[in-house]
């Protein structure tokens, strides 16, 4: 192997009339992606008349020097391209390849496999011959990047505090992760639900800070970043996601929540009366109350309390619905609803009018008063008078008058003058 090489260096001195030779340098693409990616880097040369390529090299800025990572052979020369010592780094997963010609061809690196190293500066030497010698010829540089996508995060959201959370609380959400390289960011996304789970209203939060520290084991960036949000009672129920923005394209790489629980006060207490008339006769009934109200924990049905509003102190019972089964007076009913949370009691209370119509019947019941004159023996005239003088009473004169033997004359008369009450005047003789 020796003689070889020796003999093609006789040979490359021999040759005259060396000029200028082109050599440049591409890397394809420009930028490298982490992990199982294809990227190549091409030494490429092109000799002049009298010129001959001896050899070709792939350096790399190491501690800010370049240094040969990798040599190639021409083909006169029966070996394999190689990494040096400073290329060992590349050992498995770069694959070399010699140039075909000795006037004009390439010589290839073919990446498999890209990782944070890989971002570098490198050049290409070109060894050559001619009539004065031997000498090299180096390209420009080409600067390769190495792009790392960023990842789902790890875990959903944190927020503090995580439990027990009351309407007017400041609640403070974090989220991190591998936001990638170049460093992306996160993006908030609140999205406020009703009770089914369907989303009413979606609000993002695009102005929030990332910080982000390179991670040395794979050069992408760690990031983290904060959401503060007063709770109200619109955000029982919502979900808070984290979501990846990375180089302005849409990533669905996020993290959210699970639905929040935002304590507030009983509130929105209404009663409804069924049958729904507005006003009942004396002795109605039954006539259903319901009390509704708003409020989380929601109230439970010893939560609610009803009390007529003549009389407070003294409650009528417990439930959601009351039931009055005769009503005999024009009153309000009033229902308390109450929740607890945290060590608090909240009340609130709404009423409804129960308007009565009260009817007046006039029952019969009457006076009587006699009164007897005797005009001759055994013969008498009797007069009966009923006279009503007021609502619903009456009364009654009797009068007997005796006129001859064995004969009498009776009157009887009614009348009556209270309203609606009709007068009757009878008469009646015996002679």
């Amino acid at each position: 192997m020796g003689t070889k090489n020796i003999h093609v260096v006789i040979v490359l001195f021999s040759l005259i009339g060396i000029e200028t030779i082109s050599v440049q340098i591409q890397a394809t693409p420009s930028e490298g992606i982490l992990g199982q990616n294809s990227l190549q880097l091409r030494c490429s040369y092109t000799t002049v008349t009298g010129e001959f390529v001896t050899g070709a090299s792939i350096q790399a800025k190491i501690n800010g020097q370049f240094k040969t990572i990798a040599t190639f052979y021409i083909p006169l020369v029966p070996l394999n391209a190689t990494l040096t010592t400073d290329g060992n780094y590349l050992t498995d997963r770069v694959t070399l390849t010699n140039p075909t010609s000795s006037s004009s061809d390439s010589a290839l690196m073919q990446f498999s496999q890209i990782e944070c190293e890989d971002e570098n500066e490198y050049m290409c030497q070109v060894a050559y011959a001619g009539s004065s010698g031997s000498t090299t010829s180096n390209s420009g540089v080409v600067n390769l990047s190495v792009t790392g996508y960023p990842e789902q995060p790890k875990s959903k959201p944190v927020h503090i505090p995580s439990t027990g959370i009351e309407e007017g609380n400041n609640v403070v959400f974090t989220c991190t992760g591998n936001v990638g390289k170049p460093q992306g960011k996160f993006r908030w996304v609140r999205y406020r639900r009703n009770s089914n789970g369907t989303t009413i209203e979606e609000t993002s939060y695009e102005s929030q800070n990332t910080t982000a520290i390179e991670i040395p084991a794979n050069c992408t960036f760690h990031g983290t970043s904060q959401l503060t949000l007063k709770m109200e009672q619109l955000d029982n129920n919502a979900i808070v996601r984290c979501q990846v923005a990375y180089q302005d394209i849409p990533q669905e790489l996020y993290q959210q929540t699970n639905p929040i629980n935002v304590h507030y006060s009983v509130r929105n207490v209404e009663v409804t009366k069924s049958p729904n008339t507005p006003i009942f006769n004396e002795g109605a009934g039954p006539i259903s109350l319901t009390c509704t109200s708003d409020g989380n924990p929601f109230v439970i049905n010893t939560g609610y309390t009803w009390y007529k509003e003549s009389n407070t102190d003294v409650p009528l019972g417990t439930g959601a619905i009351y039931v009055i089964s005769n009503v005999v007076k024009t009153d309000s009913y009033i229902c308390v609803a109450q929740n607890s949370f945290n060590g608090q009691t909240f009340n609130m209370n709404n009423s409804i009018h129960i308007q009565i119509e009260i009817s007046f019947t006039t029952p019969n019941i009457s006076s009587t008063q006699t009164e007897t004159d005797f005009t001759t023996p055994n013969t008498s005239s009797t007069n009966i008078a009923t006279v009503f003088t007021t609502p619903n009473t009456s009364s009654t004169n009797i009068a007997t008058v005796f006129t001859t033997p064995n004969t009498s004359i009776t009157n009887i008369e009614t009348v009556f003058t209270t309203p609606n009450t009709p007068s009757t005047n009878t008469d009646l003789g015996t002679h």
